[in-house]
Protein backbone atom coordinates (compact mmCIF):
# COMPACT_ATOMS: atom_id res chain seq x y z
CA UNK A 1 0.00 0.00 0.00
CA UNK A 2 1.04 3.64 -0.27
CA UNK A 3 3.31 5.16 2.37
CA UNK A 4 3.68 8.84 1.42
CA UNK A 5 3.74 11.37 -1.39
CA UNK A 6 7.22 11.17 -2.91
CA UNK A 7 7.21 14.00 -5.46
CA UNK A 8 5.16 16.63 -7.26
CA UNK A 9 5.69 17.88 -10.80
CA UNK A 10 5.34 21.51 -11.84
CA UNK A 11 5.12 22.64 -15.48
CA UNK A 12 7.35 25.58 -16.45
CA UNK A 13 7.91 27.35 -19.76
CA UNK A 14 11.58 28.39 -19.35
CA UNK A 15 13.72 26.07 -17.24
CA UNK A 16 16.54 28.54 -16.56
CA UNK A 17 14.18 31.31 -15.42
CA UNK A 18 12.22 28.84 -13.30
CA UNK A 19 15.37 27.44 -11.66
CA UNK A 20 16.49 30.92 -10.70
CA UNK A 21 13.03 31.90 -9.41
CA UNK A 22 12.47 28.77 -7.31
CA UNK A 23 15.96 29.07 -5.81
CA UNK A 24 15.91 32.83 -5.16
CA UNK A 25 12.27 33.37 -4.24
CA UNK A 26 11.33 30.08 -2.54
CA UNK A 27 14.74 28.92 -1.34
CA UNK A 28 14.57 25.49 -2.96
CA UNK A 29 17.82 23.57 -3.45
CA UNK A 30 18.71 22.28 -6.90
CA UNK A 31 19.47 18.55 -6.69
CA UNK A 32 19.83 17.69 -10.36
CA UNK A 33 18.93 19.05 -13.76
CA UNK A 34 18.60 17.91 -17.35
CA UNK A 35 17.48 19.94 -20.35
CA UNK A 36 13.77 19.56 -19.62
CA UNK A 37 13.53 18.48 -15.98
CA UNK A 38 15.02 19.59 -12.67
CA UNK A 39 14.69 18.25 -9.15
CA UNK A 40 14.47 20.88 -6.41
CA UNK A 41 13.92 20.17 -2.72
CA UNK A 42 12.96 21.87 0.49
CA UNK A 43 14.60 20.69 3.74
CA UNK A 44 11.69 18.26 4.31
CA UNK A 45 8.78 16.86 2.35
CA UNK A 46 8.25 15.55 -1.16
CA UNK A 47 10.64 16.27 -4.02
CA UNK A 48 9.59 18.91 -6.54
CA UNK A 49 10.30 18.35 -10.22
CA UNK A 50 10.16 21.26 -12.65
CA UNK A 51 9.22 20.06 -16.12
CA UNK A 52 9.73 22.34 -19.08
CA UNK A 53 6.79 22.26 -21.47
CA UNK A 54 5.69 24.19 -24.53
CA UNK A 55 2.06 23.43 -23.71
CA UNK A 56 -0.11 26.11 -22.14
CA UNK A 57 -0.73 24.37 -18.81
CA UNK A 58 -0.38 24.99 -15.08
CA UNK A 59 -0.44 22.94 -11.88
CA UNK A 60 -3.94 24.16 -11.04
CA UNK A 61 -7.54 23.16 -11.56
CA UNK A 62 -10.80 25.08 -11.75
CA UNK A 63 -13.77 24.25 -9.53
CA UNK A 64 -16.98 26.28 -9.79
CA UNK A 65 -15.10 29.00 -11.65
CA UNK A 66 -12.38 29.33 -8.98
CA UNK A 67 -8.74 28.44 -9.63
CA UNK A 68 -7.37 26.00 -7.07
CA UNK A 69 -3.82 24.96 -6.30
CA UNK A 70 -2.57 21.40 -6.35
CA UNK A 71 0.47 21.91 -4.10
CA UNK A 72 0.43 23.40 -0.60
CA UNK A 73 3.38 24.44 1.56
CA UNK A 74 3.71 25.13 5.28
CA UNK A 75 5.51 27.98 7.04
CA UNK A 76 6.03 29.01 10.64
CA UNK A 77 6.05 32.74 9.77
CA UNK A 78 3.45 33.68 7.19
CA UNK A 79 3.92 37.44 7.63
CA UNK A 80 7.65 37.20 6.88
CA UNK A 81 6.94 35.02 3.84
CA UNK A 82 4.28 37.45 2.61
CA UNK A 83 6.72 40.39 2.82
CA UNK A 84 9.45 38.34 1.10
CA UNK A 85 7.13 37.42 -1.77
CA UNK A 86 5.98 41.04 -2.17
CA UNK A 87 9.60 42.28 -2.15
CA UNK A 88 10.33 39.83 -4.97
CA UNK A 89 7.38 41.09 -7.06
CA UNK A 90 5.51 37.79 -6.71
CA UNK A 91 1.77 37.84 -7.37
CA UNK A 92 0.53 37.04 -3.87
CA UNK A 93 -2.94 37.22 -2.35
CA UNK A 94 -3.67 38.64 1.10
CA UNK A 95 -3.29 36.43 4.18
CA UNK A 96 -6.55 34.75 5.19
CA UNK A 97 -7.40 33.63 8.74
CA UNK A 98 -9.83 30.73 8.53
CA UNK A 99 -11.06 31.17 12.11
CA UNK A 100 -10.05 27.61 13.02
CA UNK A 101 -6.42 28.22 13.95
CA UNK A 102 -4.87 28.42 10.49
CA UNK A 103 -3.81 31.23 8.21
CA UNK A 104 -3.27 30.87 4.48
CA UNK A 105 -1.90 32.77 1.54
CA UNK A 106 -1.83 31.96 -2.14
CA UNK A 107 0.79 32.98 -4.67
CA UNK A 108 1.73 32.37 -8.29
CA UNK A 109 5.05 31.50 -9.89
CA UNK A 110 6.33 32.93 -13.19
CA UNK A 111 4.21 30.48 -15.20
CA UNK A 112 0.89 30.96 -13.40
CA UNK A 113 1.15 27.91 -11.15
CA UNK A 114 -0.85 28.71 -8.01
CA UNK A 115 0.38 27.56 -4.60
CA UNK A 116 -1.07 27.68 -1.10
CA UNK A 117 0.87 28.25 2.11
CA UNK A 118 -0.53 27.29 5.52
CA UNK A 119 0.59 28.61 8.89
CA UNK A 120 -0.67 27.37 12.25
CA UNK A 121 -1.78 30.27 14.48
Amino acid sequence: MLDRILFNEIPVKDMQKALSWYKTVLGLQLIGCSEQQAQMNLPTGPMLFLNETRNDTTATFVNNGETNNIIGFQTSNIEKLYKHLKQNQVQVEEIIDDGYGFRFLHFFDLDGNRFCVQCDN
